[in-house]
């Protein structure tokens, strides 16, 4: 098996690093998505340094890690519970009653989505909460009582001529209606700002004739004390900065960790010098000199020679449309991290030149690994694939949630219905779906990874080259680690320890693909047209409104997760933001200070649980406890608890 995924996987790991590269300035500085995940590991890196010094570290750090820790401890406890057939537990918990769990209506207690939702701007967990009242509170019962007329009786629960069916390409529609929104927005504003650079670039001379130009080099910075320490840190030899006479300022040179200290520290007092260094910081009068004249300073020029756009951020700061695909941060802070991401660029031709090679090398030896995986499949794969990975990366970086399974899944579906049964569809759907699926979510990874690296002031540079050398070494350890579990004989075995029961979802939808779409549940295509349209009116109906109104359209890609992924998530997503309003109610300042970091702390300790428990499995040893709940007959109650040995079906249910 590895001689053969290894070249297939070496091939389609790292396209998706080179799909989106360019459009990081678009999603990270202009969309500023939040990227919980990469908000998270950001800011518990920078948790470590702050401008006011190690107390203020220090207690950001204790939050971070007490929040960490109790995750973490929580965690394990849940582990103990679950059952030897992982289906018992806190996961299971009716909170709303046995009926409501029918259609996930509970808390699961899954304290990552909740620290997630924290982090995750409030319009986005309302809107994936709307998305679950409309699917699973509405839509899915109301067909429940379709089945044997819209689809046909007794059907699994993940056959795709089912109910299954109708919530994976419902929300498919969606996000495809979302995706062709953005991209044609993407298009359109990337022509605009062509047009305007083109304009800035011819009215150049004409400026520089009408009067002197004040330049100061990265050793001579102008602006506020924490500009200066990103110009330092980027590029001793940075390219000049255009200011006015007034904001002559020398400040001296500071290092990385610096610089990151001055994000962190969201008072905005002055920082410090380095030990060694012969120059104090400035006083507090010059200080405010120097800030009060950065209102008429011009805006940074960045490494593409053109200035940061700060009209936007003015905008959205009196409309309080900013705070909608953002976490907290001070124009202050936003203006250094902007000014440090986008001043090392990544040569334009890289990512051409890197997807243009990558497709023409799967063109000639994918189909030689996987023969019926025509050349031509390969070659139209490449060019859609770009499509999927836009809007999968955009609904990621909202939710956190990454959706390049479905857009695989639909790739599956087309792939093999075009092949059919002659040309063993199955095959050719299943090569396929490896490709986009490995492209759209590697795409979004290292844009969440470029958020990162934008809170901690990392290099965009290093982050892509570390992407890139990760995925490379997946390729190839992926496949040995997929054999040490296979060489068990447990693998894809009904209640045994790796059931793999994606295989087999995968494998039937390709089954059914060869049919067509014919093979899909009544009225579904309709339904997926009338939500595809839905899409893009929601999109375009917030662009259109005053910004003042459009802060409260829910977000298309928010709203349909919840289609697939059940209630109880969007209710975590949900909690996360009443906590943070609860907390914001009674104290605002801390909330606004570490209510991030709290998030982030979640996230951490449940993400760090994931080993231990990954080498429990790998021993073979599962749960020792079930907790499970059950109603009448032997229950009087709404519901009882019981907790035994073994595994939900050992109990009194």
């Amino acid at each position: 098996v590895p001689q053969n995924t290894m070249p297939y996987l070496v091939l389609i790991s790292v396209l998706g690093t080179f799909m989106l590269t360019q459009l990081r300035k678009l999603m990270i500085c202009d969309w500023r998505l939040p990227f919980p995940s990469g908000t998270a590991s950001g800011i518990m890196l920078t948790s470590f340094h702050t401008a006011n010094g190690a107390a203020e570290a220090l207690r950001k750090v204790k939050v971070l890690a007490y929040t960490g820790v109790c995750s973490f401890i929580f965690s394990l406890a849940k582990w103990f519970f679950q059952g030897s057939n992982y289906n018992c537990g806190f996961g299971v918990w009716p909170t709303f009653g046995l009926a409501a769990m029918k259609y996930t209506w509970n808390f699961d207690w899954q304290l990552n989505y909740v620290g997630a939702g924290m982090i995750c701007p409030p319009i986005v967990n309302w809107s994936m909460l709307l998305g679950a009242i409309l699917s699973w509170g509405i839509m899915w019962p109301l067909m429940k009582q379709k089945e044997g007329d819209w689809y046909p009786a007794g059907l699994e629960e993940h056959d795709f001529q089912g109910l299954f069916g109708y919530k994976v390409f419902l929300v498919i529609a969606i996000l495809m209606g979302e995706g062709l929104y953005m991209v044609l927005k993407v298009l359109w504003s990337s022509g605009k700002d062509t047009v305007k650079r083109v304009r800035t670039q011819r009215s150049l001379p004409k400026a520089s004739s009408k009067g002197p130009s004040y330049a100061l080099t990265s050793q001579q910075s102008l602006q506020d004390p924490l500009t200066s320490q990103a110009s330092t840190l980027s590029h001793q030899n940075s390219r000049s900065l255009l200011i006015s006479p007034s904001l002559k300022h020398t400040s001296s040179q500071m290092s990385t960790g610096a610089a990151a200290a001055a994000v962190a520290d969201s008072g905005g007092s002055s920082v410090e010098a380095p030990a060694g260094n012969d120059t104090t910081a400035s006083s507090s009068s010059q200080h405010d000199h120097v800030l009060a004249g950065l209102e008429h300073a011009k805006a940074p020029v960045m490494a593409d020679g053109f200035p940061v756009d700060d009209t936007r951020l003015e905008e959205d700061q009196q409309s309080g449309h900013g705070n909608m695909l953002e976490f907290k941060e001070t124009p202050k802070e936003r203006r250094l991290r902007t000014e440090v991401f986008l001043r090392e660029t990544i040569p334009w031709w890289l990512a051409p030149l890197g997807y243009g090679g990558l497709a023409i090398l799967s063109i000639i030896f994918i189909p030689m690994v996987y023969r019926p995986v025509k050349w031509y499949y390969v070659a139209v794969a490449y060019v859609i694939t770009p499509l999927f990975a836009l809007p999968n990366s955009y609904g990621c970086g909202l939710t956190d949630w990454d959706c390049s399974s479905m857009y695989a899944k639909l790739a599956l579906f087309i792939f093999a219905a075009w092949a059919g049964v002659e040309g063993n569809g199955v095959i050719v759907g299943l090569g396929i779906c490896g490709v986009v699926i490995n492209a759209t979510s590697s795409a979004a990874t290292l844009m969440g990874d470029f958020r990162t690296g934008y809170i901690c002031l990392a290099a965009p540079r290093a982050m892509f080259g570390a992407q890139l050398v990760g995925q490379l070494l997946g390729a190839i350890l992926t496949p040995l680690a997929f054999m040490l579990f296979y060489e068990t004989g447990q693998v894809n075995v009904p209640g045994g320890p790796y059931p793999a029961p994606f295989a087999d979802i995968y494998r039937g939808m390709a089954e059914i693909g060869t049919k067509g779409f014919g093979a899909l549940p009544k009225y579904c295509t309709l339904l997926m047209g009338a939500f595809f349209v839905g899409g893009i009116l929601i999109c375009l109906i917030r662009d259109l409104l005053p910004k003042k109104w459009a802060r409260w359209v829910p977000s298309p890609m928010a709203l349909s997760i919840p289609f697939y992924i059940g209630a109880a998530s969007a209710i975590d997503f949900w909690l996360g933001s009443v906590i943070m309003h609860i907390w914001e109610y009674f104290h605002a300042a801390s909330a606004e200070e570490l209510g991030a970091t709290v998030g982030a702390g979640l996230l951490v300790g449940d993400g760090l649980w994931a080993i231990p428990s990954s080498l429990i499995a790998i021993a073979g040893k599962a749960p020792p406890l079930c907790m499970g709940f059950y109603g009448a007959p032997k229950c009087s109650l709404p519901y009882c608890i019981g907790i035994w040995r073994g595994g939900s079906k050992d109990g009194p249910m």
